[in-house]
This record gives structure tokens, sequence and C-alpha cells, in this order.
């Protein structure tokens, strides 16, 4: 499944009002000047390379400074520079990536220090632990020191905002902590899915740090800025883009996913549940109901989701995924929080429609996809873990049935293998809403206990822990590993263990 969507001659809808209010509550980025645990003694000539180890995982610019030693420079100095989230990502070549998305978010730069010594700013913000610098060639007449190299960290985070948490055990308060730092350096002009690779703003992973960010920084004005950009830049017929690029302009990206669009009222309900900022309810509820009647559009006659809905969904990358369950739940799902917004916009009808609906497609996904022989729910056929995940989130099952249903699918959890921390969060979230507070703690340790038992700082984008280079861009040196959706072990702890 390939996120790679080219709408030809795209022109999004912009909203004016809702870009300004967007603009207005941009963030101040915070900044600290951040040095490595050690630079390299030695001299480095042609062919020489070091590695300088920041000690834990930056978003930042950064600088650098060199000088000689032999005979004064007679020619430049032709160096490479190589920027890695991890440990692992330091053993791959850039040139040996041949994926699908484009190789130039590989953090891979060449420098040409035509007079020594030299300061060099680098333009660009890299986000990374480990930088290794390679010396490709200079003149057999000098070799060149690294005497300073620097980082400027950039975040919207404030640490100030943050209460002391003290995990039950040690493994979790890792993990706590890898997910704090990874929400930190995701935390910029907005919530970016992963500050590598992609920059940008993706409805999903908002959903998921949004709830971490209500667990710890409590920035309810970039959740604001996010949703006002959603709603401000959106497809000509209204549809909330799955992503919205914020620099230099806002503009919607050319991709829409169905589950996605539904999640935009998720989020601003869950907004107003911590805010209740009845000014965003006033200018964002149209925005939210137009998701709603453009996703009912799609329903056919027996209550069940139109093909045309599943083929833009996402869920997981897992390839073999059936979604037209996940679908149909993730519409329940949307329409309950809806009704929610409805009511509390004092909206009876829609509050009402919203109900019906949210009980005629839960009874339509009871007759089309539970098998009463198991008691799972099957997608066309098809037994997975996450259709059963989002059928219990959803309430088509709940109560008893639910929890039972939930048990259950840890036998089978390796039918269609879930490949992302995003669907893990919403497993782990399906057996906190069934009151299996144990199982969810298994979960999180092995799980996200496996990334930090690896030896990562951050929480990344996918995460196999029998195969730590699994990628679904046919190349683990362009995943990103530090990402949004991957930091909610800082929401789904506390859940547990307050």
């Amino acid at each position: 499944m390939e996120l790679i969507h080219i709408v030809e001659n795209f022109t999004p809808l912009q909203d004016p009002y809702l870009l300004r209010k967007a603009e207005l509550l941009k963030p101040v980025l915070r900044h600290e000047t951040v040095f490595p645990e050690s630079l390299p003694e030695a001299p480095l000539g042609k062919g020489d390379s070091t590695v300088i180890d920041f000690g834990t995982y930056l978003t930042g610019r950064v600088s650098l400074s060199f000088g000689y030693t032999g005979s004064h420079p007679d020619a430049p100095a032709h160096i490479g520079l190589f920027f890695a989230e991890n440990v692992r990502e330091l053993s791959k070549d850039p040139a040996a990536y041949h994926g699908w998305v484009s190789s130039s978010w590989i953090q891979d730069e060449r420098l040409h220090l035509d007079i020594l010594p030299a300061n060099v700013d680098l333009p660009r913000r890299y986000s990374f632990r480990y930088l290794r610098i390679t010396v490709l060639d200079t003149s057999p007449k000098y070799r060149l020191t690294v005497k300073r190299v620097s980082c400027v960290t950039e975040t919207s985070a404030s640490p100030e905002a943050l209460k002391p948490y003290t995990a039950p055990e040690p493994l979790l308060q890792r993990i706590y902590d890898a997910g704090l730092l990874t929400l930190r350096n995701c935390m910029q002009d907005v919530f970016e899915d992963g500050p590598k690779r992609d920059r940008r703003l993706w409805l999903g992973d908002l959903r998921l740090t949004a709830l971490a960010n209500y667990a710890s920084y409590r920035n309810t004005d970039l959740v604001k800025r996010c949703l006002y950009l959603f709603a401000g830049s959106r497809f000509p017929d209204g549809r909330i883009s799955a992503a919205v690029f914020h620099t230099p302009e806002a503009e919607a990206d050319d991709t829409c996913l169905t589950d996605y669009s539904l999640l935009f009222p998720v989020v601003l309900e869950e907004y107003l549940r911590e805010t209740g900022d009845t000014e965003a309810l006033e200018d964002l509820y149209g925005t939210a109901m137009q998701q709603m009647e453009i996703s009912l559009g799609c329903v056919g006659k027996d209550g069940r989701v139109l093909p045309e809905a599943v083929r833009d969904a996402f869920f997981d990358w897992a390839q073999e995924l059936d979604r037209t369950a996940c679908t149909q739940a993730v519409l329940v799902y949307a329409l309950r929080y809806a009704a929610c917004l409805a009511e509390r916009k004092g909206d009876r009808t829609k509050k009402t429609h919203f109900d019906a609906m949210a009980r005629n497609l839960s009874a339509a996904a009871r007759t089309h996809f539970l098998d009463p022989e198991t008691g799972f729910y099957l997608s066309n056929g098809q037994l997975s873990a996450a259709s059963q995940i989002w059928m219990v989130l959803a309430g088509v099952s709940g109560g008893a049935e639910a929890r039972a249903l939930m048990k259950k699918t840890g036998t089978i959890l390796d039918r269609v293998p879930m490949t992302t921390p995003y669907i893990r969060h919403y497993y782990t979230e399906a057996l906190l809403k069934t009151g299996l507070l144990r199982e969810a703690l298994e979960e999180i340790c092995a799980y996200w206990g496996s990334m930090v038992l690896s030896g990562l700082d951050t929480l990344p984008e996918v995460w196999d822990p029998a195969d730590p280079d699994a990628s679904p861009y046919d190349g683990s040196i362009i995943n990103s590993g530090c990402h949004a959706w991957c930091c909610t072990p800082v929401y789904l702890l506390k859940q547990i263990t307050p």
C-alpha cells in the first residue's frame, strides 16, 4: 500500500478566516544549545571517518568548526556528513536505498571547505543522535581536525508544563521517557509526524499526539492550530485531507484517507473535553459535520460501507489487511463523537440523526461481519486483530462480549500481523476500554519495551521486534526513527498507573 496519490491540477479549498486563526496560534519555538559528549582527538585524512555522539536525540540546527594540522591547506577539504537517528541507521548505506519514498529525506550531506580554519552553519534542520563525518578527499599536505560541533534544538514543548511521573517499574519508566522525548521532538510549528520525515501534519498522527500532549505538555493551543489548519485547507469538495503542509503556507496534501477524515470530529470533541473552547466549536463544527455527511454518503442500502470508502482507508501498513470491517467500525466510532459535538452545539436534529445512524450501522456490522460460530468479526472472510479492535472501540461489541472478544483477539495477533505502533496503540486502547489492564500493560512492556531495550532513544514509525529493519518503504534507512504515532505510552501508561 503506497500513499502516493497524484491528483492532476489539485487546488485545495482555502478558508482565509480559519487559516488566519491558525497562523495566530503558531507557537514560539524554544531553543537550547547542546554539545556532543566528546570530539575526535585524532586528525582525519582522506578516507577517515569519525562518529560523534550527542548522547540523546535532537531536532535542530548544527554548527561545526574545523581546523587542520600539517602544511597550509593547498586544496579544499571535501567532507561527507551523515546524521543518524539511531545506531542501526549508522550501518546503512544511503546509496543502497532504492525505495518508493524519495531518498532526499536521507540526512546525507556533502561539503567543500575551501578555506581552513572554517566555521560552518548548516542551513537545514536535522533530527539525529549521531553525526558521522567522513573525509572524502584532501591534499596529502594536511589533515582535518574537528574543533567544535553544536546543535541548537527546536521544539514548541514547554518543560515547565510537565508534572513529574514515576512509573511502577524501571522498564515502564524508560518507555514513558522515550515516548516523552519522541513527543517533544515532534512538537514543532505543528505536531509533525516525524521531524526527520515527513515533517508535516497528518491527521491520524494528530489524534494520538494530542492524547499524549494532554497527558504531558498540555499545549492545547497547538492542537487547536492543527485543527484549524485541517479545516482551513481541504479538498475542493470539502473533505479533510489526510495531511496538511504548513509551510511556507498552509496547503492540503492531495491524499485523502477515509479513516483519517473521520478522525477530525474525534480530535475536535476530545479537544473540547479538555478545553471547553466554544470558539473552536463555532468555527469547526460545520467542517466536522461535513466529514460525517460525506462519509455517510458512502454507505450502501444494506448498511455496509461501499468499496470506494474502503479503498481509501489506511489503519495499518499491513498489505494483506482487508479493511472493510475496520472502515465500517471507524464510521460508527466517528458517529458517536459527532453526536457529542451536535449535543454541545444544541443541534438536536443532527444528534438524533447520528445516534440513529450509529445504531443502524452497528446492527449492519453485526449482521454482515460477526461470525456467530467463532464470535469474531470477519472482513470479507478474513480474520484479523484490526477488525476486532475497531469493532470494540466503536462499541459494536460492548460489555462482557467486548471483553471476551479482546481476550480472544490476543490469540490471533499473527493472522494478519500488525505492522505499526499506530494500530498497536488502538489494540492497547481496546484492551483498556474492556478493562483488561494487565493485558494492556503486558502489551506496552512487550512491544514498546522491545524498542527501548534495543537501544532506541525515541520511538519509531515502524517496529517489528523480530525484524528491526522492517520497512514499508523497501529500505529502513528512510524509516522515521522518531514518530508521532508511537509516542502514546505517555498517554496509555497514565490510564493504567496515573
